[in-house]
């Protein structure tokens, strides 16, 4: 019971650390490709008194993507008389603008600027209060997701530096003959390193069937549009090794400052 109770303090807490990890990469993953639909979905209206290429858009700006040419509104062609030529002439030319990615709110704002240097053109619509409130709160929920999640980080942390002093003091007496007898510290640290590590390599199999589990029994059948399109997001192969990856580092590093620890004092 002592013996599960040790790894268990161990476990818990890089448990918790690497469900963060996996949980922002997942965030990371499906907002990434929300942020290229949101992207895909806006465009920029501009009016102008001459006839412009994508070429004549992009030398303004290098966001522009592309554009496309709209067809002059019925209404506006009622206003004027005459031939069709005078009516061709006389109305303005429209265009929609596709960004490359979703800007913020200077970039989008410096895009404005840039087009409004140009003679040729004579409106600009980028439906800017639409757009700050949708990138701010986009932005807002990544920041607040992101700051929990290290938060919540260096706790686990903090829990298993202080589970691998207490592994210390157990084996202390036994690192200390080591060190009499001229060990290595490495040496002398094995068996901390060795718990550790199979500690670690638990945590991430742990992690990576919570992930497995949940991608194929509740997200399946979750309403969540975002979700239920990223399935196959929730939970790569290679994520595991991310985790394994991370969870032997972490736990490396929580050895190494408590042996370094002992040794100073």
């Amino acid at each position: 019971m002592k013996f599960i109770k040790r790894h268990v303090s161990l476990i818990f807490p890089l448990v918790a650390i690497l469900l963060g990890l996996e949980f922002f990469i997942v965030f990371d993953r499906t907002t990434d490709t929300y942020e290229k639909s949101l992207s895909s979905n806006y465009s920029i209206l501009v009016v102008a008194k001459d006839e412009m290429s994508i070429d004549d858009f992009k030398s303004l700006n290098s966001h522009i993507l592309g554009v496309k040419e709209l067809s002059k509104p019925q209404a506006l062609k009622n206003m004027y008389m005459g031939d069709s030529k005078s009516i061709n002439q006389a109305l303005p030319n429209f265009y929609e603008i596709k960004l490359d990615n979703l800007l913020g709110i200077k970039a989008l704002d410096e895009v404005k600027k840039n087009l409004s240097d140009s003679e040729s053109i004579k409106r600009i619509e980028t439906f800017h209060s639409t757009y700050k409130s949708q990138y701010e709160l986009f932005t807002f929920i990544k920041f607040s997701f992101g700051t929990f999640i290290f938060f919540m980080s260096i706790i686990g942390f903090f829990l298993i530096v202080k589970q691998m002093e207490v592994w210390n003091f157990l084996h202390a007496q036994r690192m200390k003959v080591m060190e009499i007898f001229g060990a290595s510290l490495f040496l002398r640290s094995k068996v901390l390193i060795n718990m550790a590590v199979i500690d670690a390599v638990i945590s991430a199999i742990l992690t990576s069937a919570m992930f497995v589990s949940l991608q194929r029994m509740w997200i399946s059948d979750t309403q969540m549009e975002i979700l239920k399109e990223h399935v196959s997001d929730v939970f790569l192969f290679s994520d595991f090794f991310i985790l394994l990856f991370a969870s032997i580092v972490v736990v490396l590093i929580a050895v190494f400052l408590v042996v370094i620890n002992v040794k100073e004092e």
